[in-house]
C-alpha cells in the first residue's frame, strides 16, 4: 500500500485530480441521503445532486438542506426522463461549466456511499492502474461485503454507483444510453467502451456500502422485483447487446439467466399474471426497441 499513500492529496502532492460526484435521486429518504452524503464530502471536489423527485415537500427539504453545503450544487430537473439522463445533465453540466477533464467522476445511487479513505484510495487505484494499462477507463468498488479476492480485476460490466472515470475518458466513449431509462445503463455503457477498446476493472479493495429499504423482498433467498421493473430489465437486455455487441456466448448467459429468473418470478411470487404480461411486453418492446419510459395505455387499471 505504500506505492497507493504516496499518492494520496496531501501539501507535498501538488496534483491530485479532483473528484466530482454525482449523484441521481428520486424521493429519497432525505435523513439518510444526507448521512450518506457526510461520509465522503470533504473528500471531494463537488457533488450534483441531480433531483429526480415528484413529491414538492421532498424536493424542497432537499434543496433547504443542500444550500448549507458550499461544495452541493443541487438541480432540480423538470421532468424524470431516467437516471441516465440525469447522469447525463450532471456531465453537461460539468463540460458546460468548464470542470477541468482530468477530473474524476464518481457516480452514486441515493442510497450508496463510500467511506472518505476508501474513496479516496478509489481514486488512487484507477491513477495507478491507467499507469500500467491505457486501456483501462472505469474502475467499480465492490459491493460484496464478503469478497475475498484483493487488487483490481478486470470485469464485462460493473455497476456505475460506485464507479469512477475520467471526465475526459467518459466524453470519449459517449454518454449514458437514456432511451433505456432504467436497468442495464451501467452495463451498456461499459459494453459500448468495450467496442472502443477500454476496459473496465472491479476494486475488490473498495467497498460500497449499499443500503436497502425494504422494498426487494426475499423467496427462497432470491430477490422478487418490482413487476413493473420486470419490464426495463426484459426489454434492456434484448435492446443492449443488439447496440454494443457483446459476444452471443456473453448474451446467451444473460438471456438463460432472465429465462430463469422468469420462470421464478412466475411461478413463486405474488401477481404471476401481471408479472407474466410485463416480462412478455418486456421482451416483445425489446425486440421491437421500444425506448424510453414505459407508456401504461388507457386499458390498463
Amino acid at each position: 500500500m505504500e506505492q497507493i499513500e504516496q499518492l494520496l492529496p496531501d501539501e507535498t502532492n501538488k496534483y491530485f485530480p479532483k473528484i466530482d460526484t454525482i449523484i441521481v435521486t428520486f424521493n429519497p429518504n432525505v435523513n439518510s441521503l444526507f448521512s450518506n452524503i457526510n461520509e465522503f464530502i470533504d473528500a471531494v471536489n463537488v457533488t450534483l445532486l441531480m433531483d429526480n423527485s415528484d413529491d414538492v415537500v421532498i424536493k424542497k427539504r432537499l434543496k433547504s438542506i443542500a444550500e448549507k453545503y458550499s461544495n452541493i450544487i443541487y438541480i432540480p430537473l423538470e421532468t424524470n426522463n431516467g437516471i441516465g439522463s440525469a447522469q447525463n445533465e450532471a456531465v453537461r453540466y460539468l463540460s458546460d461549466n468548464k470542470y477541468d477533464d482530468d477530473d474524476l467522476l464518481l457516480f452514486f445511487d441515493q442510497d450508496s456511499y463510500i467511506e472518505k479513505k476508501q474513496l479516496l484510495n478509489l481514486a488512487n487505484h484507477l491513477i495507478l492502474e491507467k499507469k500500467k494499462n491505457k486501456k483501462v477507463i472505469m474502475l467499480g468498488a465492490t459491493t460484496n461485503s464478503s469478497d475475498s479476492e484483493i487488487g483490481t480485476t478486470i470485469a464485462s460490466h460493473i455497476i456505475s454507483s460506485g464507479s469512477i472515470v475520467n471526465l475526459g475518458d467518459f466524453k470519449k466513449v459517449g454518454y449514458f444510453d437514456e432511451e433505456l431509462f432504467i436497468d442495464f445503463i451501467d452495463f451498456s455503457w461499459c459494453w459500448k467502451a468495450q467496442t472502443f477498446g477500454y476496459q473496465v476493472m472491479m476494486d475488490h479493495d473498495v467497498f460500497l456500502h449499499h443500503q436497502t429499504t425494504g422494498q426487494l423482498r426475499t423467496i427462497l433467498g432470491k430477490g422478487i422485483d418490482n413487476p413493473d421493473r420486470l419490464y426495463y430489465e426484459y426489454r434492456n437486455l434484448i435492446i443492449s447487446p443488439k447496440r454494443y455487441s457483446p459476444s452471443f456466448s456473453f448474451s446467451f448467459g444473460w438471456y438463460r439467466h432472465l429465462f430463469m429468473k422468469a420462470v421464478f418470478q412466475i411461478l413463486v411470487a405474488e401477481s404471476r399474471r401481471k408479472r407474466t404480461v410485463m416480462i412478455a411486453k418486456g421482451i416483445w418492446h425489446g425486440i421491437n426497441e421500444v425506448t424510453g419510459k414505459y407508456k401504461i395505455t388507457s386499458k390498463r387499471r
